[in-house]
């Protein structure tokens, strides 16, 4: 073939440039859904935290109990990954662990469960480069995102707690907190000082500046002598006229003088048997389709060496597993006594073995998961001595969103960005890349496959574009890691779209939600339609965290919520499903109990793509008057903590008031999204003002809309 797709110009394609950032998320003061359903949750690693961790769920009335393996049939897990590591042998093992606690659980989570990783690489999953031989447990999140869409009715999480000074038991509050207040985010990071955040992949443009490969530059690239890689050096070499040694296990051996002239996989096929046939020899279909793959192997990496030099580069190709740590010495040696120093590496080596989780064996768990990861340190610590000025890492964006039946795959790539961003913190001077590919036209995308990825709108990158971005990153000095392509996606790559929801459960009782004593009818404590309000805006922000609530519509009170056992935790289940998506979307809402099947509330989000503007000004009712009677203890039943009107005129036309707030009153509980406080006192002048005009009680049972600006 030529030269390994490198076309002249790149297409007018659609493509982003996202980098990975940290933001505040504060809990959702909401759990998922069937937490104390799925029996004991089991949880594993590290054993003083794990007995600590499962007391502290005993202690808020869960089933757990900590475990040394995983019992055959659970439901429910939790992997404590994180230690005093006393090399990176011991963490990358960690990975290995978790893997097998996942393929162990994957039966029986099917139909639900849970399953949560729990690593300690800064409470930033990394991004602060500080997380020393921790850094290679950075899977566990790749492995929870993947986790997610292929375990659909599951309840999956990633943590990273800051360890800090914090111990066993602080650090086990602080887990158990997440898992029963912290809401559906699944990457969060826990921090000493008490932060709670996630990560965002936010669109920034390439910022222009000088490349740090030049003609002197000495590039060792795995993978780099065919594929995309190959396409990409290709570029590079254009553009710096770089020195390059190609890694690869392919040997590259003569062609047979029958195949000469003749090229497809067919006709080299036809030429080997006659052939063979010729010499009174018999070809096996797997003898003759391993000749046909080695030598249409040999001829691409010939190609790639011919268009590295016709860039103006040296280039030479290495037999050499890149794994190897004895053929790699002895590889690099001999370019260095022959070219000098290394001063850039290139990981591009990588293999696929799909297989969903609950099938994917320990062999092909290792394969995959090894030619990235061990092949890393391989290469970093065979080039410990030289002065690397330039490290890029082909990863890919399964690590940032992970992806159905790629656990190995998403887990590597997750370390490879992480430790990017480590080697950064460290190498002063060094420009280090970790980045994130989406799917190529060429390498590893079928044409069967390139067609369900535009079926489903999902970008693919054009060999040019794609080695021309590789070119900039590496002239850019501002970021490490990297997604390019189209943005990273919640959901699998290549799965067919599914209307997001969120399930999730709210645990009330007098120690969580004390001020509801004081919203009693006949001695029992009712649950105040506002407060389903506010419950409803967290589940409708949660379940399209990329667009803005603009409101809640049609709420209905269609059975009342009274807490009859007020002293004990009572669970109330919200679900929240998209219903209509297009220009914003809206959702659905239902709240239920569990001792019945129908909701007691219901309503109807709207969202949009930007925030609603507030009106200038809100017409006041006209004639307003004093009201000169008692506010509480006759048509108002509420107590002190409900006590929020003040100053209160009314007319015929309507009622107004100064309230005092949520926090005025000094309400407990997560950080709210609205003043639930403030909005029952509203409610309340509705029945106040009733009272006057109407001549005898309400009870509202709904209201239209309420908008939030």
């Amino acid at each position: 073939p030529a030269a390994p797709a490198s076309p002249e110009e790149p297409k007018q394609t659609r493509l982003g440039r996202f980098v990975l950032r940290e933001v505040e998320a504060p809990a959702l003061g909401m759990a998922p859904a069937g937490l104390a359903d799925h029996g004991t949750i089991w949880v594993l690693g590290n054993s003083e935290l794990a007995e600590a961790l499962a007391a502290a769920l005993v202690a808020r009335g869960l089933a757990a109990r900590s475990a040394g393996a995983l019992p055959e049939g659970a439901r429910a897990a939790i992997f404590l990954g994180l230690s005093d590591f006393a090399d990176a042998d011991a963490a990358v093992a960690i990975n290995r662990e978790a893997f097998r606690v996942a393929r162990q659980l994957a039966p029986a989570v099917v139909e639900g469960g849970l399953f949560v990783t729990v690593q300690s690489t800064g409470g930033d999953f990394g991004l602060s480069g500080a997380a020393g031989h921790s850094v290679w447990t950075a899977g566990l999140a790749g492995l929870a995102k993947t986790a997610v869409q292929e375990w659909e009715a599951a309840s999956v999480k990633a943590i990273d707690i800051e360890r800090g000074t914090r111990s066993a038991a602080e650090l086990a509050a602080a887990i158990a907190e997440e898992l029963l207040c912290g809401g559906p985010e699944r990457e969060v990071g826990l921090r000493a000082d008490g932060r709670r955040t996630t990560l965002v992949s936010v669109e920034q443009p390439v910022t222009p500046g000088t490349s740090s490969v030049g003609p002197e530059s000495v590039i060792v690239a795995s993978g780099g002598a065919r594929g995309v890689t190959a396409a990409t050096l290709i570029a590079l070499a254009r553009a710096t006229r770089a020195s390059f040694v190609l890694l690869g296990r392919s040997p590259v051996a003569d062609e047979p003088a029958a195949v000469a002239g003749i090229s497809g996989d067919a006709a080299l096929k036809r030429a080997l048997l006659a052939d063979a046939k010729a010499r009174g020899e018999a070809l096996t279909p797997a003898a003759l389709g391993s000749a046909v793959k080695g030598i249409l192997a040999a001829r691409e990496i010939r190609a790639t060496l011919s268009a590295l030099r016709a860039a103006g580069s040296r280039a030479r190709y290495e037999v050499a597993d890149v794994t190897d740590r004895e053929a790699l010495a002895a590889v690099l040696g001999a370019v260095r006594a022959e070219w000098g120093p290394i001063t850039g590496l290139v990981h591009g080596a990588g293999v696929l073995a799909d297989k969903l989780i609950a099938e994917k064996t320990d062999a092909q768990f290792d394969r995959v998961f090894d030619t990235k990861v061990e092949g890393l340190r391989a290469l970093l610590d065979a080039t410990a001595g030289d002065p690397l000025d330039t490290i890029c890492l082909f990863s890919s964006v399964a690590g940032r969103s992970g992806n159905q039946g790629q656990c190995d795959y998403a887990m590597a790539n997750e370390i490879l960005n992480k430790v990017a961003v480590a080697e950064a913190a460290r190498r002063e001077g060094c420009r280090v890349k970790s980045l994130g590919w989406g799917p190529w036209e060429g390498g590893m995308v079928t044409p069967a496959l390139k067609a369900r990825f535009e079926q489903l709108g999902v970008t693919l990158i054009p060999l040019a574009d794609g080695a021309k971005m590789l070119v900039d990153e590496l002239a850019d000095p501002s970021d490490v890691e990297l997604v390019l392509g189209a943005a990273p996606r919640k959901g699998a790559l290549a799965a067919a779209g599914r209307e997001p929801r969120v399930d999730l459960e709210v645990r009330v009782s007098r120690e969580s939600h004390p001020f509801l004593a004081d919203h009693s009818i006949k001695g029992r404590p009712v649950v105040p339609a506002v407060l389903v309000l506010e419950w409803f805006v967290r589940a409708a922000r949660a379940c399209r965290p990329d667009l803005h609530l603009v409101a809640i519509r049609d709420l209905r009170v269609l059975r009342g919520v009274s807490l009859a056992h007020f002293d004990e935790v009572t669970t109330l289940s919200v679900s929240c499903r998209q219903i209509a998506n297009g220009n914003g979307a809206q959702l659905s809402l239902e709240l239920r109990t569990g001792d019945h099947p129908a909701p007691c509330y219901a309503a109807t989000a709207e969202l949009a793509e930007r925030p609603a503007r507030a009106p200038a000004a809100v017409n006041a009712p006209s004639g307003l008057e004093a009201w000169d009677e008692g506010v509480y203890g006759g048509v108002l039943f509420h107590g002190p903590s409900f006590q929020v009107i003040g100053e209160p005129r009314v007319s015929a036309e309507g009622m107004v008031a100064e309230l005092r707030s949520t926090a005025d009153q000094g309400w407990a509980g997560a950080a709210w999204r609205t003043d639930v406080a403030a909005m029952d006192g509203g409610l309340q002048l509705a029945l106040l003002w009733a009272q006057q005009e109407l001549g005898g009680p309400s009870l509202p049972t709904g209201f239209s809309a309420f908008y939030l600006y």
